[in-house]
């Protein structure tokens, strides 16, 4: 009876199950449908259920996999780490990186060694593969190209899964940065020929080509990509967008632990890994934050440019209030810009810093209408005499505007400098020939200590002061510098090796005296790299923008160092200026370099970008002519 029994509700519990099965094939949304290869099993014969439906959403053909994004380019330590043990919690079936792994940008084989397996040591921690794709940091040299293939092999390469063709292209192989080769744009011709009609193209790339003035190739990319589906997922600009072209989609994507000021999902500023579930209809894309997920549209393109021309490179902005030796009071700006063609309103709440006062009305709002400029001023006043450069108001602000109805809210801060200003030492009678005996008169500017303070580089290894005057067509840099070990060797790139960098700007002020951060820089100011003479080794200029033939240098070797005179003439800073140059803006750091490869770094002032910087920190005036 015990074997009949069970006999009977076997039967009857198939019978049902199939009964069921066969009623309900094909239902959408209904109670109790089900699927006969579902794998799922659950008691569905009640008349009313607490479930929605049973069409499992379990496609054999779908899968997960996420990617990674830029990490260095000033990497802050334990974030991709961080992402790779939460990847392992989430389990995608495997990771695809768009580059920027390591600092790289080096000669040097033990520290690119020392890089990779660093780097290395961190994915071997996930559970499943990692693809590896090439950005700047990881493939710009000779060297670092050939360590990529000793590694890793090929720099670009695809491979197919579940009918999806996975395309990652070395953006940095065409003999530049941001280029593509010849042989690389042609293995991709032939690979998708011989993958005319996949499911979906995913590609990827680490510089978003698209994006740039100068595109490279990526026409011709996009040309072979034709009229297949597919969709492009790049990195490198540290901030996310998406937009669409030829109707795909394309992703920009921020940052898995490298640089980034990090000022949320408006400014696309934000840490993440990217998870995607391959469908029939192509990607679903999910932003994975370390506190939070967010759908594809985080930040349009449209965003980004509302953003861009209310906010960024300089269009909401403080420049520096300068004095000429005493400070007590004085009145700057906030300056507010709007190239959008929409109004915004601007809320700011200014506060005094230690030794200065704020003395007008905080909170204050203003609109700003589309396409016009306002400002709100920015009164203040010294406890003390200020004799050098200090911030003097913080000012907390909060911009909105309408979208569709929608309210959109940017919010940031920005700090007001009140910086030194300086003369110009006229010049007579000067032989530009590196020796310093007619600036014996003259103001010499000394180092401050050294930017690594853990380093235990002394006067006597290395140290530099300098001076600044201007002859009848020349603005003349005078450099005295001790160094007790010269490293030079024969390479186009001039890292790993002795250098001055002078930093100089002669734009108008409205420019030269921002803090140029890495949010909110305004491009145009100079990069002047001396490198000096050893044994073997002429002087060098360098310059980026790249230097005509009309700034000279002069370097002479003295017992302990070399001193040298380097001219730039007035015609290059009238064409930095726009008009007449009224002023300039330099700075000046040392890279020592030791035999062992040690580097240590001395400056006159704080990198401009920097968190110690002050706005408009080294200026200096020209007097007006007489």
């Amino acid at each position: 009876m015990m074997f009949i029994s069970r006999f009977w509700l076997s039967f009857i519990v198939v019978a049902s199950i199939a009964g069921y099965v066969q009623a309900h094939s094909g239902a959408e949304h209904t109670h109790g449908e089900s699927s006969p290869a579902n794998g799922l099993v659950i008691d569905h014969s009640l008349p009313v259920v607490p479930w929605t439906h049973l069409q499992l959403n379990n496609h054999p053909d779908a899968f997960q996999f996420a990617v990674v994004t830029d990490r260095t380019g000033g990497l802050r330590p334990g974030v991709f780490s961080q992402a790779v043990d939460k990847l392992n919690l989430l389990q995608p079936e495997f990771v695809v990186s768009v580059g920027d792994l390591i600092e790289g940008y080096t000669e040097d084989r033990a520290q690119l060694a020392a890089e990779w397996n660093a780097f290395d040591n961190m994915v071997e921690r996930l559970d499943m593969p990692f693809f590896y794709l090439a950005g700047n940091h990881d493939y710009t040299n000779d060297v670092m190209a050939d360590v990529w293939r000793e590694r890793y092999g090929k720099s670009y390469y695809h491979f197919v899964y579940r009918d999806v063709l996975f395309v990652m292209l070395n953006s940095n192989d065409g003999g530049s940065t941001h280029s593509f080769s010849d042989e690389q744009v042609q293995w991709l011709k032939q690979t998708l020929q011989d993958n005319p009609e996949p499911k979906w193209t995913l590609v990827f790339t680490h510089a978003p080509m698209w994006d740039r003035d100068e595109q490279d190739r990526w026409g011709e990319i996009e040309a072979v990509l034709d009229e297949r589906p597919f969709t492009v997922f790049a990195g490198h600009h540290h901030r996310y967008v998406k937009e669409q072209r030829h109707g795909r989609n394309y992703f920009t994507l921020a940052t898995t632990g490298g640089i980034s000021s990090m000022r949320g999902t408006r400014f696309g500023e934000f840490d993440h890994v990217v998870w995607i579930t391959m469908s029939d209809d192509g990607p679903i894309i999910a932003n994975l934050m370390l506190d939070g997920i967010l759908d594809e549209d985080v930040r349009t393109a449209h965003m980004r440019g509302l953003q861009h021309n209310m906010i960024d490179r300089g269009r909401l902005s403080v420049p520096a209030l300068l004095h000429r030796g005493d400070f007590k009071q004085g009145t700057a700006a906030l300056r507010l810009t709007n190239d959008a063609d929409i109004p915004y309103t601007l809320t700011a709440d200014i506060l005094g810093c230690s030794g200065f006062a704020f003395t007008g009305l905080s909170p204050q709002s203003i609109t700003v209408p589309p396409n016009e400029v306002r400002h709100i001023e920015l009164p203040v006043s010294a406890v003390q005499l200020a004799q050098d450069n200090s911030n003097a108001l913080d000012i907390r602000w909060q911009l909105e505007y309408d979208h569709h109805g929608e309210q959109v809210s940017y919010s940031g801060e920005r700090t007001l400098a009140i910086s030194r200003e300086y003369p110009i030492s006229p010049l007579k009678n000067l032989t530009l020939d590196g020796s310093l005996s007619e600036w014996r008169n003259a103001a010499f500017f000394s180092s401050l200590k050294p930017h690594n303070t853990d380093s235990l580089v002394s006067p006597a290894d290395a140290d530099f002061s300098w001076s600044l005057g201007q002859s009848d067509q020349h603005l003349v840099i005078a450099l005295d510098v001790k160094d007790d070990e010269i490293v030079r060797f024969e390479s186009d790139q001039h890292r790993g090796q002795d250098k001055l960098l002078i930093s100089l700007d002669a734009r108008p002020k409205s420019r030269r005296l921002l803090k140029p951060t890495y949010d909110n820089r305004v491009p145009g100011d100079r990069q002047i790299i001396l490198q000096p003479p050893a044994p073997g080794h002429r002087a060098k200029l360098i310059g980026k923008p790249e230097l005509s033939d009309t700034v000279w240098q002069k370097v002479r070797t003295t017992e302990g160092g070399y001193s040298a005179e380097i001219a730039i003439p007035f015609a290059l800073l009238n064409q930095d200026h726009g008009s007449r140059w009224d002023g300039v803006r330099i700075n000046i750091q040392m890279h020592d370099v030791d035999a062992d490869g040690h580097t240590n770094m001395l400056q006159w002032l704080p990198a401009w970008g920097g968190d110690e910087a002050h706005a408009g920190a080294g200026s200096f005036y020209r007097d007006p002519p007489h």
